[in-house]
């Protein structure tokens, strides 16, 4: 107030509202505040003693500061009786009401209340707080009122006036409630979830009471207290068997709220006027909690560390086992893990008990009498039917000959799906399992759900006994002895313990091969199994003497690797070079009117280049097909009458063509996914698997066609159509529910530096003289460019041909902007096509494991406006690749790997334990038009590579990372011997369809030895460089032979290092298949060599091929980087040598294309005294680094933080982008302990993406990655 004059009622009001508008200087933060928006926000802990005035805060009706920043709005309808807003911008402000006097605040109620829907509670003051782990908030209430439920006054926290909780004083009564979403229970007594209150106290009334709230957001409750004395506080849920309010999931502990008091008299007559006292919010501290245990969803409810057991391993289901997967009784099974499923749960099996381990159902597992019992569910792992439970078993590394036994007590005699037995495998699509069913003993195998179909003893997936009279009355003793060595499983079975019985006896082998599955030489599951899937009650089967174990084995002398090499190239370039898609019309198709067409054209074969990038010849010994009713060898080369073997030179290739030949395989339509098996004598993979997929018609067009749904199935794709046949009654008129399509009129390159690819899958549309065109358009204009057209004679086909041409109908166009897709008279954009309906749907692209495919869609199209409209969407079916939605969500994530996308551990002693925790963050985002990027679901994790025994995983906090949230993964390093050690750790999700790699590096050091780097290369490089703070000698004077220094086309960054320019360039060859080497001169002795490469170039395997011979000993023999870690991509390789001459030598030798060598570093293990051992580590200087914070930052400005460096040290720092750059550049210096803080803003504010920070010196440079958001 203005001291010296007195204001009128009218000049008070104008006063206020001049403050409103203009006494704060900035806008009102409507509908919440009259003060500006960055002036809400307290920080902890906050008073307020009402004794003076708080300027700048919300004023009472003098103009007089209370403390507080921030008033409710309402969002239901104000009461009549309260009147109209005295400020329309902040409604819920009524400064009439509020009295800062005498050391107090005095509050005169509204009508207006926050109970369900009834939202219109007037002058709710507050203050915004960013959420804590633990915050009390206080607040002294003056003699309250005593009247009815609805006269009441207290404390009050949460989001808006629909969700909240308060701690109110109402009728002598204490009382906390909590609303979600206007939603709180009304049930009376202590049963009531949303509500805690007291029993009338006598006398409180006439007392000063303090309530209290404590929210505990790491709990996730809420308690509310009063006191009388101020000392004592009393719970007001004392009397319910839980004192708190459980809070989890109402937001409200996650981001910033608002607390504060209020006070209302409802159903009341007349107002109430309530005294408050000494409000607070402050920040309890919480010490961080312990980590919990490391939770392996979702195959265990145990720790990671925990499910791995060491062979051998027995169970005899004697007795409980402590702390493994427990039975219905909570009894220990002595399994550690069990599998979860990749399919649809059947409804049969109802919904999981647990959703965090879908696959464990314990109420079906009983240990009991010395036996394990378990109760069948419908679910099976049975080629697609991915959907079994209670898959028990426990993780192991794989033996070189693994034994594994198991006695089955009077197995079930029933139909060939009610089964149980054993399972050994990686997943319910890659497996092998031996079962009793039918009074059969059968062992299969199973990888990538596909497995031979072939009945008799010409099924290479599939081992089976004929009935066994009586096996259902016995202990049937089961044996699974999978040869790592020789690449084979057998399945045996005894009656009697003694004699075992194979279940291959009357096959060609007596074993199944297992090569190239990926069970063997790597960490497999191993367990138990029942089911009873097509049986119509459940199967009870008792389990006893379940073993693991490893036998001896003896390994002959292995003949050196043949130097063959194996790749196979499908010539149609479509789905992938190990699946060939054809079809079949049975009945040839023409039309007769209005005339009369040629024959259609069946694109029933296709051709398989099997090409020799070895250094030897390859031979193929065997072609075997595991259908051989719907499939046969047409021909090799064009030889139809070829026999094998065939032998390739190196650098040569035969084509053997595959025809689709199925006869009246149904009445009208059937899919069929077989296999091909290629044997050679390839040293590295000798058999490889392709899948043949086919679509056979019984005739043409009209009903006879193919659903869009199998078509895009037929090419192994599981994208969901959401419908069969046609879109049902939507008739194009919006996006199918519950499918991938999207919602996208225009789109953009994704990556502007490629061209857009378009390949055709299928055309069935009228045959056979009618074509149809791809055509793009550029946004705004009607001009279309035609990008292919498709064969008159293949409108019934898959994969269509050009228009005269013998080739596929694909290609690729480099838009420049926006544009638009044309097929026919359809349009992307709806608007443009008749009666404004979608002509092509868009469909989001998953790759046969369920994974996203990014920037990849499907574009199905109809035929609209025309008297045979149908709505099918699968006149023309295209793959379009490299492309997004011009706005909004792109469809996918990323799953960004921090603080580092490779780990390297500090030096370890052997013996013990390092450990790194890595960050997984979701980089999705939500976008202006409220679309988002979708959630990541963490497939897998494994540890691979060389030395992948001494690294190991930890915990995983989250297997679903949302947008812009993070997983937390522990890693660890457990060194058992001296030396480098590197090893790669694989993790696959939802939102890619290729596993990410993540490399682990380490140095193993003992108490007796250490190894230190005697000489580090950078390859093609004519200059001494610092790289990653690493120094590099130039190469300049030991590379021989053949030369040429090579660098990526485009700059972009390298997957699976920090250093991206240690690999940026590279030294290659002048000439194709010409020796390169080097030749740098080092002591005699032992060394430890490793290799930096990344294939920079080529796209495809067996692009690039070569040997490498260090010392005159070939190490490693068809290295093809491509096939092994893709495009930008880095992969060292490590070897042991030894050197006599004074000179390392080196060679690389091509046997496709050049070589490629990215960098070379040397190490050396040193024996030394334990003592100087120590000493040594000690006086190591700890290294220059630097780091950016925040990282992700918004792109405006960051900080620098510098450590390490010399004292007082010049540094020039750049800001790069990836394309190379420089977008800002700075100097400063460090401080006299070689460390800065340095806050750089940008002059222009950074767009999305990855960026270089650089800072370089006299002394070298070190760089370290900024991410913006």
């Amino acid at each position: 107030m203005l001291k010296g004059y007195l204001l009128t009622g009218k000049c008070i009001a104008l006063l206020l509202l001049l403050t409103i508008g203009t006494a704060y200087g900035q806008t009102p933060c409507s509908p919440v505040s009259p003060l500006s928006c960055d002036s809400l926000t307290v920080a902890l802990p906050y008073n307020l003693s009402f004794d003076a005035a708080d300027s700048g805060t919300i004023a009472d009706k003098n103009g007089f500061g209370t403390g507080f920043t921030t008033i409710n709005t309402y969002s239901g309808t104000r009461l009549a009786v309260d009147g109209t807003p005295f400020n329309p911008q902040v409604p819920g402000y009524e400064p009439s009401k509020i009295t800062l006097t005498g050391g107090r605040l005095q509050l005169v109620t509204n009508k207006g209340i926050d109970y369900q829907a009834n939202n219109n509670l007037l002058n709710m003051l507050g203050i915004s707080v960013n959420a804590v782990r633990k915050l009390q908030l206080d607040v002294k209430v003056i003699n309250p009122f005593n009247g009815t439920q609805s006269q009441q006054a207290g404390l009050w926290y949460g989001l808006n006036d629909k969700t909240f909780i308060k701690l109110s004083i109402a009728g002598n009564k204490v009382e906390f409630r909590k609303e979600l979403n206007d939603v709180t229970s009304t049930t009376a007594g202590t049963g009531n979830p949303d509500q805690r209150i007291t029993g009338a106290i006598s006398g409180l009334n006439n007392q000063t009471v303090t309530l209290r709230i404590v929210i505990d957001s790491i709990a996730g409750t809420a308690e509310g207290f009063y006191s009388t004395d101020g000392v004592t506080f009393i719970s007001t849920g004392a009397s319910y068997a839980t004192k708190t309010l459980n809070i989890a999931g109402m937001g409200i502990t996650d981001s910033a709220a608002y607390a504060g008091i209020y006070a209302t008299h409802r159903n009341a007559t007349s107002a109430v006027t309530y005294n408050f006292d000494d409000f607070s919010a402050i920040s309890i501290f919480v010490p961080n909690p312990p980590d919990p245990p490391a939770f392996c969803g979702p195959i265990s409810t145990l720790p990671c560390d925990s499910i791995k057991v060491s062979l051998p391993f027995t169970l005899d289901f004697n007795s409980a086992i402590a702390n493994t997967l427990a039975d219905k009784s909570g009894q220990g099974t002595g399994f550690r893990t069990v599998n979860t499923y990749s399919g649809t749960r059947l409804s049969a099996d109802g919904t999981p008990s647990n959703p965090q381990v879908p696959g464990y159902e314990p109420s079906k597992i009983t240990l009991t009498g010395g036996r394990l019992q378990l109760v069948t569910n419908k679910g099976i792992d049975y080629l697609t039917n991915n959907n079994m439970l209670n898959v028990l078993g426990v993780k192991i590394n794989t033996a070189r000959k693994l034994q594994m036994d198991l006695e089955v007590i009077n197995p079930y005699n029933g139909t060939q799906s009610q089964q149980a037995g054993l399972w050994y495998g990686l997943n319910d699509k890659t497996f092998i399992k031996l079962g009793i069913t039918g009074n059969k003993v059968e062992l299969r195998k199973e990888e990538n759900d596909v497995a031979s179909t072939a009945s008799g003893t010409s099924n290479p997936d599939q081992r089976i006994t004929a009935a066994i009279s009586g096996l259902n009355n016995q202990t049937v003793r089961l044996r699974l002895v999978i040869d790592s060595v020789a690449g084979i499983a057998e399945g045996f079975y005894s009656t009697d313990g003694v004699n075992y019985v194979s279940t291959g006896n009357g096959y060609p082998s007596s074993g199944i091969n297992i090569t190239g599955m990926g069970i063997v030489n790597t960490e497999a599951f191993a367990g138990i199994y029942g089911t009873h899937r097509n049986g119509t009650s459940a199967v009870t089967y008792n389990f006893d003497n379940f073993a693991l174990k490893s036998l001896k084995v003896t390994i002959p002398e292995q003949p050196q690797p043949s130097g063959a090499y194996m790749v196979l190239r499908n010539m149609d370039g479509f789905p992938a070079d190990d699946q060939l898609v054809m079809s079949f019309i049975q009945t040839p198709w023409r039309r007769t009117s209005p005339d009369t067409t040629p024959y259609n054209a069946n694109h029933d074969k296709a051709r398989l280049r099997i090409s020799n990038k070895g250094t030897a010849k390859l031979t193929l010994n065997a072609l075997t097909l595991s259908n051989t009713s719907a499939w046969k060898i047409a021909a090799i080369n064009s030889d139809s009458t070829a026999t094998l073997p065939v032998s390739i030179n190196s650098g040569s290739y035969v084509d053997v063509t595959v025809q689709f030949k199925a006869v009246d395989a149904a009445t009208r339509l059937k899919i069929f996914n077989d296999t091909l098996t290629v044997a050679s004598n390839d040293g590295a993979f000798p058999s490889r698997k392709v899948v043949l997929h086919g679509i056979w018609q019984k005739a043409g067009e009209s009903t006879n066609e193919p659903y869009a749904q199998q078509i895009i199935n037929a090419f192994g794709f599981t994208t969901n159509t959401g419908y069969g046949h046609d879109d049902g009654n939507i008739d194009g008129k919006s996006r199918v529910p519950n499918s991938s399509e999207v919602n996208a009129s225009y789109f953009v390159r994704a990556d502007v530096s490629k061209p857009v690819k378009v390949v055709q899958l299928a055309a069935y549309h009228g045959c056979c003289a009618s074509v149809e065109s791809f055509r793009y358009f550029t946004k705004g204009t009607t001009s279309n460019k035609t990008v292919f057209t498709h064969h008159p004679l293949d409108g019934q086909s898959v994969i269509p041909r050009l228009i005269s041409s013998s080739l596929p109908a694909q290609g690729t166009f480099t838009p420049t902007g926006v544009f638009g897709i044309r097929v026919g008279s359809s349009s992307t954009d709806r608007n443009q096509n008749a009666d404004s309906l979608i002509g092509i749907r868009v469909l989001k692209v998953y790759d046969g494991n369920g994974n996203l495919v990014p920037n990849a869609y499907f574009l199905n199209g109809d035929y609209l406006g025309t008297t045979f409209t149908n709505y099918d969407y699968q006149d023309n079916i295209y793959y379009v690749e490299n492309i997004k939605p011009e706005t909004g969500s792109a469809n996918y994530s990323e799953l960004a790997v921090q603080p580092v996308t490779a780990v390297t551990f500090a030096p370890t002693l052997t013996g013990e334990t390092a450990t790194f925790n890595l960050t997984l963050k979701n980089l999705g985002m939500t976008y202006p038009d409220g679309t988002k990027d979708p959630s990541i679901k963490i497939k897998s994790r494994v540890i691979s590579g060389p030395n992948a025994g001494e690294f190991e995983l930890g915990t995983l906090s989250a297997t679903t990372v949302a947008i812009q949230t993070t997983a937390t993964l522990t890693v660890r390093f457990k060194p058992s011997s001296v030396g480098i050690k590197n090893a790669v750790l694989i993790i696959t999700h939802d939102n890619l369809p290729t596993p990410m790699r993540i490399p682990l590096y380490g140095i193993a050091n003992s108490a007796t030895s250490t190894v230190s780097a005697v000489k580090r290369v950078k390859g093609a490089s004519d200059v001494n460089r610092t790289i990653g703070d690493i120094p590099y000698e130039t190469d300049k004077n030991y590379r021989k032979g053949s030369i040429k220094l090579d660098k990526q086309s485009v700059i972009a960054g390298i997957a699976g290092t920090d250093v991206d320019s240690l690999y940026q360039t590279y030294l290659s060859a002048a000439t194709d298949l010409a020796e390169t080497r080097y030749e740098i001169p080092v002591a005699n002795g032992d060394y430890q060599v490793r290799l930096h490469f990344a294939e920079l170039y080529w796209t495809t395997p067996g692009s690039r091929v070569f040997g490498i011979n260090i010392e005159n000993q070939l190490v490693l023999q068809n290295f093809d980087i491509f096939k092994e870690v893709g495009f930008n991509s880095a992969i060292v390789k490590d070897f042991n040598t030894t050197v006599n001459d004074g000179v390392l030598t080196i060679k690389f030798n091509p046997t496709a294309n050049r070589t490629s060598i990215a960098a070379v570093e040397l190490f050396k293990v040193n024996t030394v005294e334990p003592l100087m051992a120590m000493a040594r580590t000690a006086s190591i200087t700890a290294p220059r680094s630097i780091s950016v914070y925040p990282n992700p930052s918004v792109g405006g400005s960051f900080t620098l933080n510098v450590m390490n460096f010399t004292r007082s040290e010049k540094v020039s720092l750049s800001i790069t982008n990836m394309a190379g750059r420089v977008v800002q550049t700075q100097i400063f210096y460090t401080d006299d302990n070689g460390k800065a803080d340095v806050y750089v803003p940008m002059s222009s504010s950074l767009g999305k993406g990855m960026y270089i920070v650089n800072a370089t010196t006299a002394t070298g440079n070190i760089y370290t990655k900024l991410l913006v958001n």
